[in-house]
């Protein structure tokens, strides 16, 4: 009695496959509201840390020099695995309503999608489970996960939210910590690493090289923008190029032409591309950026 209902919906997705295959999925996922949640009733604390992008460069660089294992596992509806401390309950899903107990509600175990505190849930499940299993958290990036072997060498695990990769010397050694992962969580094996976080994965092994491509990322962002057709220059910022805030908006009509340009968006779609495989772009996005509060024709 008194408890505050969270609300909740059905999200349906297309989610495309690895590159050079073509298993794309349709999703249905519950989501929970989570705009109905109360800090302090329904929340505590909510942050949950990622894996930096500085940290997967630098595993592909000891890919590359020691011709390491490098393995992909998604885990399947991986908040769903996060134990609550609070005691939250919401209403019955469309479609799944109890006959007869229309009024009824529904008590959350476990997190759920939407829940804002369901990343930190599912976090700290993971990192439980990893030390369990002897693996060490590095003090830089809590993402990173390595144990040392008898040989000598490590076991690397990266986790970005439900993404993992898998770095050994040996497969024997990727294939237990896969099978302790499975025998814990549902998990999907995706093999030898093809794409994370938008990046296409390029190896060649005998010359002991990794590439990174963000080929079709990019072209959605131009097709987006509609600059499919733009004339391509090989200088970023041209040195006659002097941008300022004087450029910004003077007049009522000016105000309004750019209130229908996506300025913030453009900047923060190449900023992704400059953080995961363009840093030769960070001066320009450095640049543009510094008007993004009220930008002009010119910027």
């Amino acid at each position: 009695m008194g408890q505050k209902i969270v609300g909740c919906k059905w999200v349906f997705k297309k989610k495309e496959g690895a590159p050079d295959t073509d298993s794309v999925r349709y999703k249905a996922r519950l989501v929970a509201k989570d705009y109905s949640q109360t800090e302090g009733v329904d929340f505590n604390e909510v942050f949950s840390p990622v894996i930096k992008h500085t940290s997967i460069r630098v595993l592909f660089a000891m890919v590359a020099h020691f011709n390491l294992e490098l393995e992909q596992l998604d885990v399947k509806t991986a908040f769903l695995h996060g134990e609550l401390d609070e005691q939250i309950f919401m209403h019955q899903p469309e479609g799944f309503i109890v006959e007869g107990k229309e009024d009824h509600v529904c008590r959350l175990k476990k997190s759920l999608y939407g829940l804002k505190q369901s990343p930190r849930q599912w976090y700290l499940r993971f990192d439980t489970f990893m030390f369990e299993h002897g693996y060490s958290r590095n003090k830089y990036d809590s993402c990173v996960y390595h144990k040392k072997l008898n040989d000598g060498f490590f076991v690397y695990l990266l986790l970005y939210v439900d993404d993992m990769l898998i770095a050994a010397k040996d497969m024997s050694e990727i294939n237990e910590l896969k099978s302790q992962l499975k025998h814990e969580f549902e998990m999907k094996n995706l093999g030898a690493t093809k794409k994370i976080l938008g990046m296409e994965i390029h190896r060649n092994r005998r010359e002991g090289s990794l590439f990174l491509s963000q080929e079709k990322y990019i072209k959605k962002v131009l097709e987006r923008f509609g600059m499919l057709d733009a004339k391509p220059v090989k200088t970023l910022l041209a040195a006659h190029f002097r941008l300022s805030a004087d450029l910004s908006p003077q007049t009522e009509e000016e105000e309004q032409y750019m209130s229908c340009v996506p300025y913030a968006s453009v900047v923060g779609s190449i900023m992704y591309a400059m953080v995961c495989t363009r840093p030769n772009i960070s001066h320009t996005v450095s640049v543009v950026s510094r008007y993004m509060d009220k930008p002009g024709k010119v910027h």
